[in-house]
């Protein structure tokens, strides 16, 4: 797929959310699909596993939403699965299911379940899946955005929210596809209250124990990939009250937030994005 610069995606029409589109496939984002309706939205898509060059190759599915499909990023190589592809060379064929806007929930505004990227998913076999969601779980009306998230994730019975059976669901539905190893992930952090409706105390006080207790709770055999703290979570404490800015790019890791190609309080840039691939590589022990 083609890398297009950002001045590219900046002039690019708006998606109905919002976020620049990608022109090849008018979503935001580079998942692995193509756009074979002209004009067609995120429910047009056609996605498929990347094909290995031989049968010897790992082949890894990456579920995500826009941080997966790399938004923001400019494109080609660059998102996580395609830096994670670079890293782990040709005896790996990495596939990005990035679903931008997607949520876990099943009842959440935007499911992963109703994606094209999810029919990917369940229609192939893979021997490692990787998932990483819940960013746009964490939205709510008292974030500006729409009330997705069930606020009983905390305490004694955590494991029984919404969020946490879905997510069982989401593990149990990938266990069939060929037994591969699951790896959960722990989100990146938000660095300002409220962006793009999200709350910022369930991305950054609450995914940090309850993905890993999900994890636990599903006997997956590896800990949970901690994005939060490799993209500066364990830094929280000294974010910037107003959000990173290219001033404040030397603040708690906001450079793989901000810089002259991407600010965004979400999103990572290509350098985060980077990063981000490489703390999956060493959740891998690849």
């Amino acid at each position: 797929m083609r890398a297009f610069t950002l001045a590219a995606v900046a002039c690019a029409a708006l998606a109905h959310d919002g976020l620049p589109k990608n022109p090849e496939l008018n979503v935001p984002g580079y998942p692995d699909c193509v756009q074979p309706v002209k004009g067609g939205n995120e429910f047009t898509l056609e996605c498929f596993q990347k094909p290995r060059e031989n049968k010897n190759q790992i082949r890894i599915g990456c579920v995500g939403d826009s941080i997966t499909a790399g938004y923001l990023s400019t494109g080609g190589n660059h998102t996580y699965p395609g830096q994670l592809q670079i890293m782990l060379g040709d005896g790996y064929k990495v596939t990005n299911l990035g679903a931008c806007g997607s949520t876990l929930l099943k009842n959440g505004n935007s499911p992963y379940w109703e994606r094209p990227q999810y029919t990917t998913l369940i229609n192939n076999t893979w021997d490692i899946i990787i998932i990483m969601l819940g960013t746009n779980d964490a939205k709510d009306k008292g974030s500006g955005g729409p009330p997705n998230w069930p606020h009983n994730c905390t305490g004694s019975d955590a494991l029984k929210c919404p969020f946490a059976v879905d997510y069982h669901s989401m593990i149990e539905e990938v266990r069939k596809l060929g037994n591969p190893t699951i790896y959960t992930m722990i989100p990146p952090p938000l660095m300002k209250k409220g962006t793009y409706g999200m709350n910022q105390t369930v991305i950054n006080d609450v995914f940090p124990t309850l993905v890993p207790a999900i994890n636990k709770e599903n006997n997956l055999p590896h800990p949970s990939i901690d994005i939060f703290d490799a993209l500066g979570g364990a830094d929280k404490a000294s974010f910037p009250p107003g959000g990173c800015t290219l001033q404040t790019s030397k603040v708690a890791d906001c450079a793989d937030f901000c810089d002259q190609q991407s600010c965004d309080q979400c999103h990572p840039n290509n350098n985060g994005y980077t990063a981000l691939a490489a703390a999956v590589k060493k959740g891998l022990s690849l």
